[in-house]
């Protein structure tokens, strides 16, 4: 059953091209440059116009990662400035910080869908899957007018795939380390007006890897032993459907569905081979999109979008080998929403009118207890405008960007960790959110930017009722404010004085983040938790990032992040250092490239973290090698890759190790 969606792709592929046996094929742009390629994701009305952006982002293209055994945390962690911690192996449950920021303060969008829940605790990026992504949008910092709701932290923005004019098809399957395996199909066809997009695919894995357990005694060797992970299998499944209509040139209408499914198993605490706690999880995305240009004498243009989604979980602790007691509950979230936004284009000026708004509905039943302990309502909505100006033969641009923010919570009905009955609650927040940016060319090869916006998040109704039985809400927390500040330059040059280098691109930038009324967790003896709003915190540091070719076949990526997560609270810890964020990080890469070949060596470090508020918990430093390989032999992309060369044992979450040494082969096949 597992490889069902993925076969039928395969038989569909075959019957389209059984039709057409004498039609000639194009093949896939991204499979047979190994060269990083300019944008290639087909541009609609809505997207950020990049050209105009004075903010500082990183853009991800699909040869990047395609037809590797990767997820979106293994591909974005590689940037500057961007933090991913995982609970464990492939599938494992896995978040982003984007300069230091929580996970809760990173807006993940796809395809104009925000994915971030009302019910809180970040996105997993583990629960998307990469074979429908088309190129990933990092926004650090300052948001675009575009994304509704502004982020303290920045937005990952995800586009997946788009139909494009033509026949195109794929199969690929992959294998490797803990039994981890890969399949997926994928078919595009536009015959005329009409068009059509298939994508599935199956993952999973064992992640039987080796661990070392210390049996809770880290200062007693004697008791370590090494032993494989038990109980964190898991398995997922995915299917993206695109169907497209052209009404003219101007006029475009598309539907998209969305559907994800994932059983995953969690380890204990002390890697217990009886654990039989797990998770399943169940996704569904409809979105309905209408894109309509050159409306109207003054050539305005039009995107409108409604979305529904609906997600359930399902938790299963019943025997307690995780948690503090019995648990078997379930969470249903239902959404609905719409999108508009309105630009007018002019030769010197882009102005944009942006609105957004999203209703979820989320309940929590515990199936141990007859009573629903409690269903949340949360109503979002937000305008904003944005004024992009261009001057001096377009090398100063200047843009300014304002929202207004309402959102009503609404808890119908709770119960306390005692059982006891709690009173209906209402929470009205609205707050305005303002930016600015600048963006100077001072050379054809060298720009300046600097932006500064100021931010609000509310609490998620994890923080402000409680969950899972042992953690406590707070209905008197207020709502986070922060305030980003960024300056730096960014050099582009294709052609340098050096005559055996070429493509050469750098990036520095200074940052800084201000957050009042910070949202955090404290404990008490018996381990019950509870979020409490601290002063304060500044995170500031450098991000720098170097790209460029040499000697014609070869590639030099660089990177390096310095950043102070300092928690203001006075004597609230040993360093006052906001927890689960590093202070230094360093990555390169480096590639060899000839005809339809291409390996590389991979290297990432990264330093000074502590697990807990109270800086007593210190991370091990993170220091791991990775090699692979790429082989085109058209129409076929083979993919080989060993990761972690060390064979080192890392700890992104206390207690929770990723894996050690491992390989992967993948194969992919383009018809």
């Amino acid at each position: 059953m597992q490889l069902i969606l993925c076969l039928v792709l395969i038989f569909m592929t075959s019957m389209v091209h059984a039709e057409n046996p004498h039609k000639s094929v194009t093949l896939d742009t991204v499979v047979v440059s190994a060269d990083a390629l300019e944008d290639e994701t087909v541009f609609q009305t809505g997207d950020v116009d990049q050209t105009q952006a004075t903010g500082f982002y990183v853009k991800i293209e699909r040869d990047r990662f395609e037809g590797k055994m990767l997820d979106l945390s293994e591909v974005i962690e590689k940037e500057a400035g961007i933090q991913v911690r995982r609970s464990g192996g492939a599938g494992s449950f896995a978040t982003v910080s984007l300069r230091g920021s929580s996970n809760n303060q990173v807006m993940v969008y796809m395809d104009g869908i925000l994915l971030n829940d009302a019910s809180g605790g970040g996105v997993d990026l583990s629960n998307i899957s990469l074979a429908d992504v088309a190129s990933i949008e990092i926004y650090q910092g300052i948001t675009p007018a575009n994304f509704g709701k502004p982020s303290i932290g920045g937005v990952v923005n995800i586009k997946t795939l788009r139909t494009e004019k033509g026949l195109k098809s794929s199969i690929e399957a992959g294998y490797g380390s803990f039994n981890t395996i890969k399949t997926a199909g994928f078919i595009n066809h536009k015959p005329g007006q009409w068009d059509y997009l298939l994508s599935a695919n199956y993952f999973g894995s064992d992640n039987d890897f080796k661990i070392l357990n210390d049996n809770s005694t880290p200062l007693n060797p004697n008791d370590d032993q090494h032993e494989k992970r038990n109980n964190a299998q898991f398995n997922q499944q995915n299917l993206l459907t695109k169907f497209g209509y052209d009404f003219s040139n101007e006029i475009r209408m598309d539907l998209a569905n969305q559907f994800f499914y994932k059983d995953q198993h969690l380890p204990s605490w002390n890697n217990s081979k009886k654990t039989r706690t797990f998770l399943k999880t169940q996704r569904n995305n409809l979105n309905l999109k209408l894109i309509c240009n050159n409306l109207s004498p003054y050539f305005l243009n039009l995107s409108y979008g409604l979305n529904y989604g609906i997600k359930k979980e399902e938790y299963d602790d019943t025997h307690s080998y995780i948690g503090l007691g019995k648990q078997h509950t379930k969470y249903n979230t239902d959404s609905i929403g719409g999108n508009f936004l309105l630009e007018w284009l002019t030769e010197k000026n882009a102005l944009s009118l942006v609105m957004e708004a999203k209703q979820e509905k989320y309940e929590h039943r515990d199936l141990l207890k007859k009573q629903n302990p409690h269903t949340c309502t949360r109503l979002f909505f937000s305008i904003g405008a944005q004024d992009s100006l261009t001057l001096l033969d377009e090398q100063l641009a200047f843009t300014t960007a304002v929202r207004f923010i309402n959102i009503d919570d609404d808890l119908k009905r709770a119960v306390s960790i005692w059982s006891l009955p709690l009173e209906s609650s209402t929470k009205n927040t609205h707050y305005i959110s303002p930016q600015v940016g600048l963006k100077y060319r001072l050379t054809p090869w060298l720009t300046l930017k600097t932006n500064v916006a100021q931010y609000t998040r509310e609490p998620s109704f994890f923080e402000l009722f409680g969950d899972r039985g042992f953690f406590i809400g707070n209905h008197a927390l207020k709502s986070e404010k922060g305030i980003n500040f960024d300056f730096g330059f960014k050099i582009k040059q294709k052609k340098t004085g050096l005559s055996w280098v070429e493509n050469f691109a750098c990036k520095l930038v200074y940052f800084r983040n201000d957050v009042d009324d910070l949202i955090t967790r404290t404990y008490d003896s018996i381990g019950i938790g509870k979020s409490v709003n601290i002063s304060g915190s500044c995170i500031e540091g450098i991000e720098a990032e170097l790209d460029f070719n040499f000697l014609e076949y070869f590639r030099l990526i660089a990177n390096a992040t310095w950043q102070d997560p300092e928690n203001q609270t006075k004597h609230y810890s040993k360093e006052n250092k906001l927890p689960g964020r590093f202070e230094y990080s360093l990555g390169g890469r480096l590639e060899a490239k000839w005809k339809g070949c291409k390996i590389y060596y991979e290297h990432t470090t990264e330093k000074e973290m502590y697990y807990d508020t109270a800086n007593l918990l210190k991370a091990e430093d993170k220091d791991v090698s990775s090699i692979g390989a790429t082989w085109l032999i058209n129409p076929v992309l083979i993919n080989f890759e060993v990761r972690n060369l060390g064979d080192q044992y890392y700890e992104d979450f206390n207690g929770y190790p990723s894996p050690g040494i491992s390989w992967f082969l993948s194969i992919k096949y383009n018809f």
